[in-house]
């Protein structure tokens, strides 16, 4: 006979006996089913917030519409996706969005993982309050980041150019020029998002044993030798989590950009994101928005799936 999945024995006597293995197997079977269960509304949620609206983009991608005209929705089937990679200015969008991401997660990396192992250099208590003071920008908004430096890149009044007016480059294009507008982009987005790989390298850097250390410097060696032998292999975790993380953020990039320049001057810092919108909510293009999103998703895929699958399996490093 069976019990909850498991054969139980039953000895002639018709007292049906359980040794310890089967019932072992009973109870794990059993919490099996407890954690199904208790996954089951997150499960859930995510499948209704999540999978839902991703399949029925990908569905509306093949159609052509305008907002809150879906019933008179036409279906085009690949047209939108060919129209895109036809598209002069969808494609520097798109190489504008890797171009972004390159400068910024470079910058972000050097920036946050350098500051984060110089802190160790210090006194504690120092350290920590150099690192509250660095955590600030993480408690302002993209949009409000936005802001703040528009008016910092002001050709009159900025604090960006009265700093290079010592340098004597008052001449720097800033936001207006399109040779400089991504880069200055990039800059007030390492600003804001530095202070998070500086918080999570520093948590990273606990984990080393300081014994390394002492045996390293025992050997001989030196601080570029201990960052390269020690400690840049014993955060390389941490550093692949970061690296999917803010670069998944800047590859999806739009908040940043659109407060600061909206995508000009002349598409020169137009992201996919800043594309996508401005087809659904000023060209009314619902369904060729829609081809954008989903090319934004294989994008994505292309570029950190196999980070992502490594990472999940614990491969990472």
């Amino acid at each position: 006979m069976t019990y909850g999945g498991v054969k139980v024995e039953k000895p002639q006597g018709g007292t049906a006996v359980m040794n310890h293995q089967q019932r072992r197997l009973m109870k794990k079977n059993e919490a099996s089913f407890l954690a199904g269960f208790l996954v089951l509304p997150a499960a859930v949620i995510v499948f209704v917030a999540m999978i839902v609206p991703l399949v029925y983009a990908m569905y509306m991608s093949f159609f052509q519409y305008g907002l809150g005209q879906e019933s008179k929705a036409v279906f085009v089937f690949f047209d939108n996706y060919i129209r895109f990679f036809k598209d002069a200015t969808a494609l520097r969008s798109l190489w504008n969005t890797f171009l972004f991401m390159g400068l910024a997660l470079f910058l972000e990396l050097l920036l946050g993982i350098g500051i984060a192992i110089l802190l160790t250099t210090i006194p504690a208590k120092l350290a920590n309050v150099m690192r509250a003071l660095f955590t600030m920008p993480l408690l302002i908004s993209h949009v409000i980041v936005g802001l703040i430096w528009r008016y910092m890149y002001d050709p009159t009044y900025g604090l960006v150019y009265y700093v290079l007016s010592w340098f004597g480059l008052e001449s720097f294009g800033g936001l207006q020029k399109t040779s400089t507008a991504l880069f200055s982009i990039v800059l007030a987005d390492a600003w804001h998002a530095t202070p998070f790989l500086i918080l999570v390298v520093s948590a990273g850097l606990t984990s080393i044993p300081h014994d390394l250390y002492e045996a390293a410097k025992i050997d001989g060696a030196g601080a570029l030798q201990t960052l390269t032998k020690i400690t840049l292999p014993m955060l390389s975790k941490v550093i692949v989590v970061i690296t999917l993380i803010r670069g998944t953020d800047a590859f999806r990039v739009f908040d940043i950009i659109f407060a600061l320049t909206g995508g000009g001057p002349a598409n020169s810092t137009s992201s996919l994101s800043i594309y996508a919108y401005k087809q659904a909510f000023e060209n009314n293009e619902m369904g060729y928005a829609m081809a954008v999103s989903v090319i934004t998703l294989v994008g994505l895929l292309l570029i950190f799936g196999s980070l992502m699958k490594n990472s999940a399996s614990g491969k990472a490093g």
